[in-house]
């Protein structure tokens, strides 16, 4: 072979050698999409304030009252982180039987017991959605909804696993578990004021165990959130933009506070809070329960 072809050979083989060498190196294999742990942190505030049952708090409501927390606890459902596209890639919860199943958790804010303010809730806390997404992607935002799917909503909370044997969040049959619960009693109402966010209007009706197969009201939110980093961040519930169009002193009608009843009047201003159309009215541009702060 001549200088020059045995030139030409040499040369050609370099883009051939390079290639394998990237290979080796790992520089053009697939992302690793292997699942990913993340854990979603939950707080509730006051303002600027942790919400606990152990303080009082001034200032809220309309009637800028004084008032405590008794009970707060939510369930939250289908949470989801986003990517900048805004492809929605759901959390695979890790089940504990306790907090999480499926794709529900149950978050208790409060951490009552004897010598709190919330002498009936439980000392425990759950302030966290924890699960894996697939690696290999940036999420750059959170979905979540505030309620539980139809098919787990009705049922018999005695004997459910948890967390739907949570008792406590609730109400029948027919009207199944609470979204949200928020009891606090203030200057005014020092027997209670309520916030129990369910659903209304299900048939069919019947029997004590009578499983509804629709709700004309069924009463979740989906809450979407485009800018948010797990790692860094918190969502937090804050009970003092909630609250502040609601008056904690003079009930309007119905139970004291908001039972979500289509007639009663302290349920207008906390609809709105939650960002939920109330007994027919448009569906609020906004909502002043959830924000999302930097830890």
């Amino acid at each position: 072979m001549s200088n020059v072809l045995r030139r030409f050979a040499t040369l050609a083989t370099i883009p051939f050698l390079a290639s394998l060498a990237a290979c080796s190196d790992g520089s053009t294999t697939e992302p690793d999409t292997s699942p990913r742990p993340v854990a979603i942190k939950f707080a509730a505030r006051v303002g600027e304030l942790p919400a606990t049952c152990t303080q009082s708090y001034a200032a809220l409501g309309t009637t800028r009252s004084t008032a405590s927390i008794t009970e707060f606890m939510a369930f939250v459902s289908d949470v989801s982180l986003l990517r900048a596209d805004g492809t929605a890639v759901p959390v695979t919860l890790t089940p504990d039987a306790k907090w999480q199943l499926e794709n529900i958790t149950l978050l208790d804010f409060a951490a009552g017991g004897a010598g709190t303010n919330c002498p009936n809730a439980s000392p425990e806390t759950n302030l966290q959605v924890v699960g894996t997404v697939p690696g290999g992607a940036t999420y750059t935002g959170l979905r979540f909804t505030l309620g539980l799917p139809f098919a787990r909503n009705h049922g018999d909370a005695t004997t459910a696993p948890g967390p739907l044997a949570a008792t406590a969040m609730f109400w029948s049959w027919n009207g199944g578990y609470k979204a949200m619960r928020l009891d606090v009693k203030s200057t005014g109402t020092p027997t209670g004021w309520f916030v129990h966010l369910g659903s209304t209007g299900c048939s069919p009706t019947g029997s004590a165990t009578t499983v509804p197969t629709a709700c004309t009201a069924r009463n979740v939110m989906t809450y979407t959130f485009s800018n948010f980093d797990a790692a860094k961040q918190t969502v937090v519930a804050d009970v003092a933009t909630f609250l502040a169009s609601s008056n904690l002193d003079v009930n309007q009608g119905g139970p004291a506070g908001c039972m979500s009843g289509t007639t009663d009047g302290d349920c207008a201003p906390i609809f709105t809070s939650f960002g939920l159309p109330f007994n027919g009215s448009a569906t609020p541009s906004t909502q002043s329960l959830f924000r999302i702060i930097t830890n």
